[in-house]
């Protein structure tokens, strides 16, 4: 619920802020319409004193590299890149074709220094300089590019349409040359130059290739070169080191088996698992026998003794096969003793001839050090000079050619209408221009505008609720005596009027207000002077009579008083009469013509109003107004410039404080307020006066409009 209320509330407050709007485009609108016309009237003016201006274009295309007619020949400048790059490059061939030394040429190419359009002063009596000529040129020449494409389009504006067209084709035809001469420019320089360092690389070459020779010739190195021969020594070291290590092998393994043997020959009756040993028949035929032996004799050692001729028979033979058996291993020992030595001396020999193919290395590779320099610099000036050749034959080529990486795609043509001024175009900037300018000004005088222009306001400023709307009931250009009483009795004369309704809505919402007290003494007074809070009181007063209460209107207003004249009344006796004891208030009060409401005038205007006011008499009277009537409505004077609104107020039941649309300031509204809040009075609220339906401004609008319907069914009624 709280969130439909929200919402519409602020559905309500922007309804209002567009009325109030419309209200202030309705009140000024001459103003901004007399703005609206002279810019669009001054935007014809304009436009038709304007020159009539042509444009041409003329389309090239700038590839990214020219054509290639050689393959694998490279031309010396690439003209484009390729890729993500090429946009930065297109960038920079525009740029190329409006640099001034381009323009220079478009210049000199159409004779444009002898056009008195171009070479003349302002008043045509000068010449201009050359710098000013190119500068008046590249203000009517623009290059834009084709969106996902490599077309560019070379504009260019001109009061001439054929000299327009000469200049945009002329300005594609010497970009193309200026592309092609820098090209053959670039060629021709690099052919130069390597001409010339093609003649020093011979030189060069020549030289390095007799050093080399002479190397050669005194290190004996023309047969066979230094690499190979470095490759055969490095070969017969390999060699070498392998033979050395598998006779170190050998030798080592001879070793091992002949002290082997050594322990074998100790001991015939071990059995022995070397094969020089195990395969020898001799050897095992001896060490059978000798066992043989053995077990013949521990047999008869267990039956006779150790003289025995027997054992002594068999010790003997014992012996004899032991001594043959060592014999035998000797000379296996000496035959392994042959193959090591043999091998000790092939171990010696391969050591010395493998020192010797180390000198050779060695001697070699010193030789290598200052062989080296001298390949490595012919050979490098060999290449030079071979590359140097090849690219010198090539720019050669390339320079019979005059390919190019930029063509035209569409010469300009002679355009038949002028595309400046456009009118239409300018209207519609003028009017556009011209509502804008109409509308800061409209609505930047109404924020300068310091009245009170919204309810809101006027409610935020009071510090009380609005009690109502009244409309203008006289114009300012109808203001007249007569018309004077006629628009302050207009609730009364006119019941069915807007004004009467709008009324009969404040009075309904005073009693609303003091639902619990009833308002019995009311003051109606205004922050300053010509807000009408005369006529509201009347009004007021006229309406609660209309309401079947006894009303009493007093004029309290002892400075400027004005109700007698409404009533046509005399003011030769009133309110001021009483408060000097020379009249009653029986004497004084006077019947006016709208049943249930008598008048109270203000009388004699004293010199000390306010100590008049402020005294016990005024107090009296004024309860005794209070036996007397049901109502008693108070016209005092502005709260703002003297202080008997805040005393009336303080002796009141309450304050209704009228404020004129579009004519009382905040500022006096702010201090009437703190005047009767100080005297502690109390304010019921607040009253818009003047608010105008035709206008429609200020936001008030709508109570009229409102209030309209009853006043007409009341007539048709």
């Amino acid at each position: 619920m709280e969130t439909a209320q929200t919402s519409a509330s602020k559905t309500a407050g922007t309804g209002r802020e567009l009325q109030h709007y419309i209200g202030v485009l309705r009140k000024r609108w001459p103003m901004l319409a007399a703005l609206v016309v002279l810019a669009t009237v001054g935007t014809i003016v304009w436009t038709m004193r304007q020159p009539r201006i042509y444009e041409a274009t003329c389309s090239i295309i700038i590839e990214a590299n020219a054509p290639q007619v050689l393959e694998g020949v490279k031309d010396v400048i690439e003209m484009g890149p390729g890729g993500w790059i090429y946009r930065e490059f297109a960038q920079t061939q525009f740029r190329i074709i409006l640099s001034r030394e381009n323009t220079q040429r478009v210049i000199d190419r159409l004779g444009l220094e002898h056009d008195p359009s171009f070479s003349r002063t302002a008043d045509g009596k000068g010449q201009v300089s050359r710098q000013d000529i190119v500068f008046r040129l590249l203000q009517n020449v623009r290059v834009v590019g084709v969106r996902d494409s490599r077309i560019a389009n070379i504009t260019v504006r001109d009061t001439d349409p054929e000299r327009a067209v000469r200049i945009a084709n002329a300005f594609a035809d010497t970009y193309i040359e200026r592309n092609l001469d820098y090209k053959l420019e670039g060629a021709r320089t690099a052919g130069s130059w390597l001409g010339e360092q093609t003649v020093d690389l011979r030189k060069r070459l020549e030289a390095s290739e007799l050093e080399l020779y002479k190397f050669k010739k005194e290190r004996n190195l023309l047969d066979v070169g230094l690499d190979d021969k470095l490759g055969m020594t490095r070969q017969n070291l390999q060699a070498l080191n392998q033979k050395l290590a598998d006779v170190k092998a050998k030798r080592i393994e001879i070793e091992s088996i002949r002290k082997l043997i050594l322990a074998a020959k100790n001991d015939i009756a071990e059995r022995e698992s070397l094969p020089e040993i195990r395969d020898n028949v001799v050897v095992q035929k001896l060490r059978e026998n000798y066992l043989d032996l053995s077990k013949i004799k521990a047999d008869l050692d267990s039956r006779y003794g150790e003289k025995h001729p027997k054992i002594e028979n068999i010790q003997k033979q014992l012996e004899a096969i032991q001594h043959d058996y060592r014999k035998e291993l000797d000379q296996v020992l000496k035959a392994f003793d042959k193959r090591y030595q043999a091998l000790l001396d092939t171990e010696s020999g391969l050591s010395k001839w493998m020192h010797q193919e180390k000198q050779q290395a060695l001697e070699l590779a010193k030789l290598e050090v200052e062989y080296r320099p001298l390949s490595r610099d012919a050979e490098n000036n060999a290449k030079m000079f071979g590359l140097i050749s090849q690219r010198q034959k090539e720019i050669d080529l390339t320079g019979l050619l005059r390919s190019n990486n930029v063509r035209i795609l569409d010469r300009a043509n002679t355009p038949k209408w002028p595309v400046s001024p456009r009118l239409s175009f300018n209207l519609a900037v003028g009017l556009f221009v011209g509502l804008l300018l109409g509308l800061l000004l409209v609505f930047g005088i109404e924020a300068l505008d310091n009245t009170v222009k919204t309810p809101e306001a006027a409610e935020a400023l009071v510090g009380a609720p609005l009690l109502g709307v009244l409309p203008i009931l006289v114009h300012s250009r109808q203001r007249t005596a007569e018309n004077a009483t006629e628009r302050d009795l207009t609730v009364f004369k006119d019941p069915t009027s807007a004004a009467a309704e709008a009324c009969r809505s404040i009075r309904t919402n005073l009693m609303f207000l003091s639902a619990e007290k009833e308002v019995q003494v009311l003051v109606v007074t205004s922050p300053g002077p010509q807000d009408g809070k005369t006529t509201a009181a009347i009004s007021l007063a006229v309406t609660m009579a209309q309401g079947g209460a006894r009303v009493l209107l007093v004029d309290t207003d002892m400075r400027k008083p004005r109700i007698h004249r409404s009533f046509g009344l005399k003011s030769d006796r009133g309110l001021s009469t009483v408060m000097t004891g020379d009249a009653t208030l029986a004497d004084v009060i006077c019947h006016s013509q709208v049943p249930n409401l008598d008048v109270l005038p203000c009388g004699p205007t004293p010199p000390n109003p306010a100590e008049l006011i402020h005294t016990e008499r005024f107090r009296e009277i004024l309860a005794q107004c209070r036996r007397e009537y049901g109502r008693v409505v108070l016209d005092s004077p502005p709260a703002a410039f003297v202080t008997d609104p805040a005393i009336l107020g303080n002796l009141a039941d309450g304050v209704v404080l009228v404020v004129r649309a579009g004519h009382t300031t905040r500022e006096v509204v702010s201090f009437a307020r703190r005047q009767i809040n100080d005297a502690r009075a109390r304010i019921l609220g607040v009253v818009i006066n003047q608010t105008d339906r035709r206008a429609g401004g200020y936001g008030y609008g709508y109570g009229y409009s409102y209030y309209a319907p009853y006043g007409r069914y009341y007539r048709s009624a």
